[in-house]
């Protein structure tokens, strides 16, 4: 994998074909499927993750906070869309509300999804994807905050929840002590 600054859409001479433009993408209504040039593309099943996201009524929630992160934590890999030439490929970011994010997904499905709804690859076409377990983005959490990656956006296409980088290690250790 290459250094994660090698990564598209940083700073403010990111490439107009940036596929948030500078904002976050319009979440479909109601459920119903997103229609991109390429046709009609429906909404990944919702997982346990959605739904605990959904049910956080905000950061005083530490209840709703802890059981979402452990279950997000527990997750066998966290997916990422490979950005870069093949051998070479970094986990794709985005500026985000002025921050710099790993665009995460928590499966190989969404990761799909988020590419084909946002015309990164044709629905026919696979998907370059890197999926590391949790433990390893711990484990480097340092060398993304040294490179600028503020966080981790989780599914941001659907329920949009994510983790600052210098947090990694700390929600780590309280959703596995506990």
């Amino acid at each position: 994998m290459t250094d994660p600054t090698d990564m598209p859409f940083q700073g403010e001479d990111r490439p107009s074909e940036s596929i948030y433009q500078g904002e976050r993408p319009a979440a479909a209504v109601d459920g119903a499927p997103v229609t991109t040039r390429l046709g009609q593309l429906a909404e990944p099943e919702e997982t346990e993750t959605d739904v605990l996201a959904a049910r956080v009524a905000g950061p005083e929630d530490h209840e709703g906070m802890a059981d979402l992160w452990r279950a997000t934590m527990d997750l066998p890999y966290w997916w990422f869309i490979a950005v870069g030439d093949p051998g070479m490929e970094s986990p794709a970011a985005a500026k985000i509300d002025g921050q710099l994010m790993l665009l995460t997904y928590t499966s190989a499905e969404r990761a799909r999804h988020f590419a084909v709804q946002n015309e990164m690859v044709a629905p026919e076409e696979d998907l370059r994807a890197i999926a590391l377990s949790p433990q390893e983005l711990v484990d480097t959490a340092e060398a993304y905050q040294e490179a600028e990656i503020a966080g981790l956006m989780f599914d941001p296409h659907l329920s949009g929840y994510f983790i600052p980088t210098d947090q990694l290690g700390v929600v780590w250790d309280a959703v596995h002590q506990a």
